[in-house]
């Protein structure tokens, strides 16, 4: 899988230089290389299946990829939010912070379930 992720950040940077250089502002390139490569970690979280025996570890890693993943388009989005409407910095650091207490609720759910006596 890392020759993969390699390959495909790499054509994911080639894609933002090219989109930087459309829109005549070399800057971008961060937040649209940010938000390529939070779809496919997102992507390769959400297509992630557990093989035999390996279970708990593989949804641990596609937990992981999904908040990376997650997290880094979302920073991306909120550079490019900021760049076209500037001043909205404190907003924008709220959604994120309710992205990250979002996340960690989901993700601590199936721990809560398995931790709640039965009846």
């Amino acid at each position: 899988m890392e020759s993969l992720s390699v390959g495909y950040l790499l054509i994911a940077f080639a894609v933002s230089v090219l989109l930087a250089w459309q829109f005549a502002d070399w800057w971008l390139v961060i937040p649209f290389f940010l938000i390529a490569a939070g779809i496919y970690y997102v992507m390769i979280g959400v297509l992630t299946g557990p093989g035999e025996g390996e279970r708990r570890r593989a949804m641990r890693d596609a937990y992981f990829l999904g908040f990376w993943g997650g997290t880094l388009g979302l920073i991306g989005i909120i550079w490019l939010i900021n760049r076209q409407f500037p001043g909205n910095v404190p907003l924008l650091f709220v959604i994120f912070v309710i992205w990250i207490g979002a996340v960690v609720l989901v993700l601590s759910l199936p721990r809560l379930r398995g931790s709640i006596p039965k009846q």
